[in-house]
């Protein structure tokens, strides 16, 4: 059996007011009804931020900021490794609406554990978490 290459990809834990947005992924996506935090590919010669602002442009029509690194996901796939980070991310300017995805939502650190998650993101639901309830306010 051949070594599966990895495809790295990148979501962005967007947060604002202790909430994090989210996107469920549509019909023609894999993982169809799943929710994850929207990003996407990560394209040769391209950092991983700056795919990640690319991604959120094109996925939701807004401009962020990446910032730190929360952590790591991942899922084995047919032939292929889904390798997931996950950044926090602020929005700079727009609000958020779904291009690819049939729904995106702001939602609150409980909301985040109820939710059906896409494979990769599942092992970095808590850490967002975590994350949130460090923020002020």
């Amino acid at each position: 059996m051949p070594d599966r290459e990895p495809v790295y990809v990148v979501g962005a834990a967007i947060l604002r007011e202790g909430r994090c947005l989210v996107a469920r992924r549509s019909a023609s996506m894999s993982a169809p009804g799943c929710w994850e935090f929207p990003g996407g590919k990560v394209e040769d010669g391209e950092l991983p931020r700056e795919a990640l602002v690319r991604e959120i442009r094109e996925e939701l029509g807004v401009e962020i900021a990446a910032g730190d690194w929360i952590g790591r996901g991942g899922e084995a796939q047919n032939d292929r490794v889904i390798v997931l980070d996950v950044y926090a991310a602020e929005l700079r300017s727009g609000e958020p609406h779904p291009h690819e995805h049939d729904a995106c939502e702001w939602l609150a650190l409980a909301e985040l554990r109820r939710l059906g998650w896409a494979p990769p993101d599942v092992p970095i639901v808590e850490q967002v978490i975590e994350r949130l309830a460090r923020q002020p306010g």
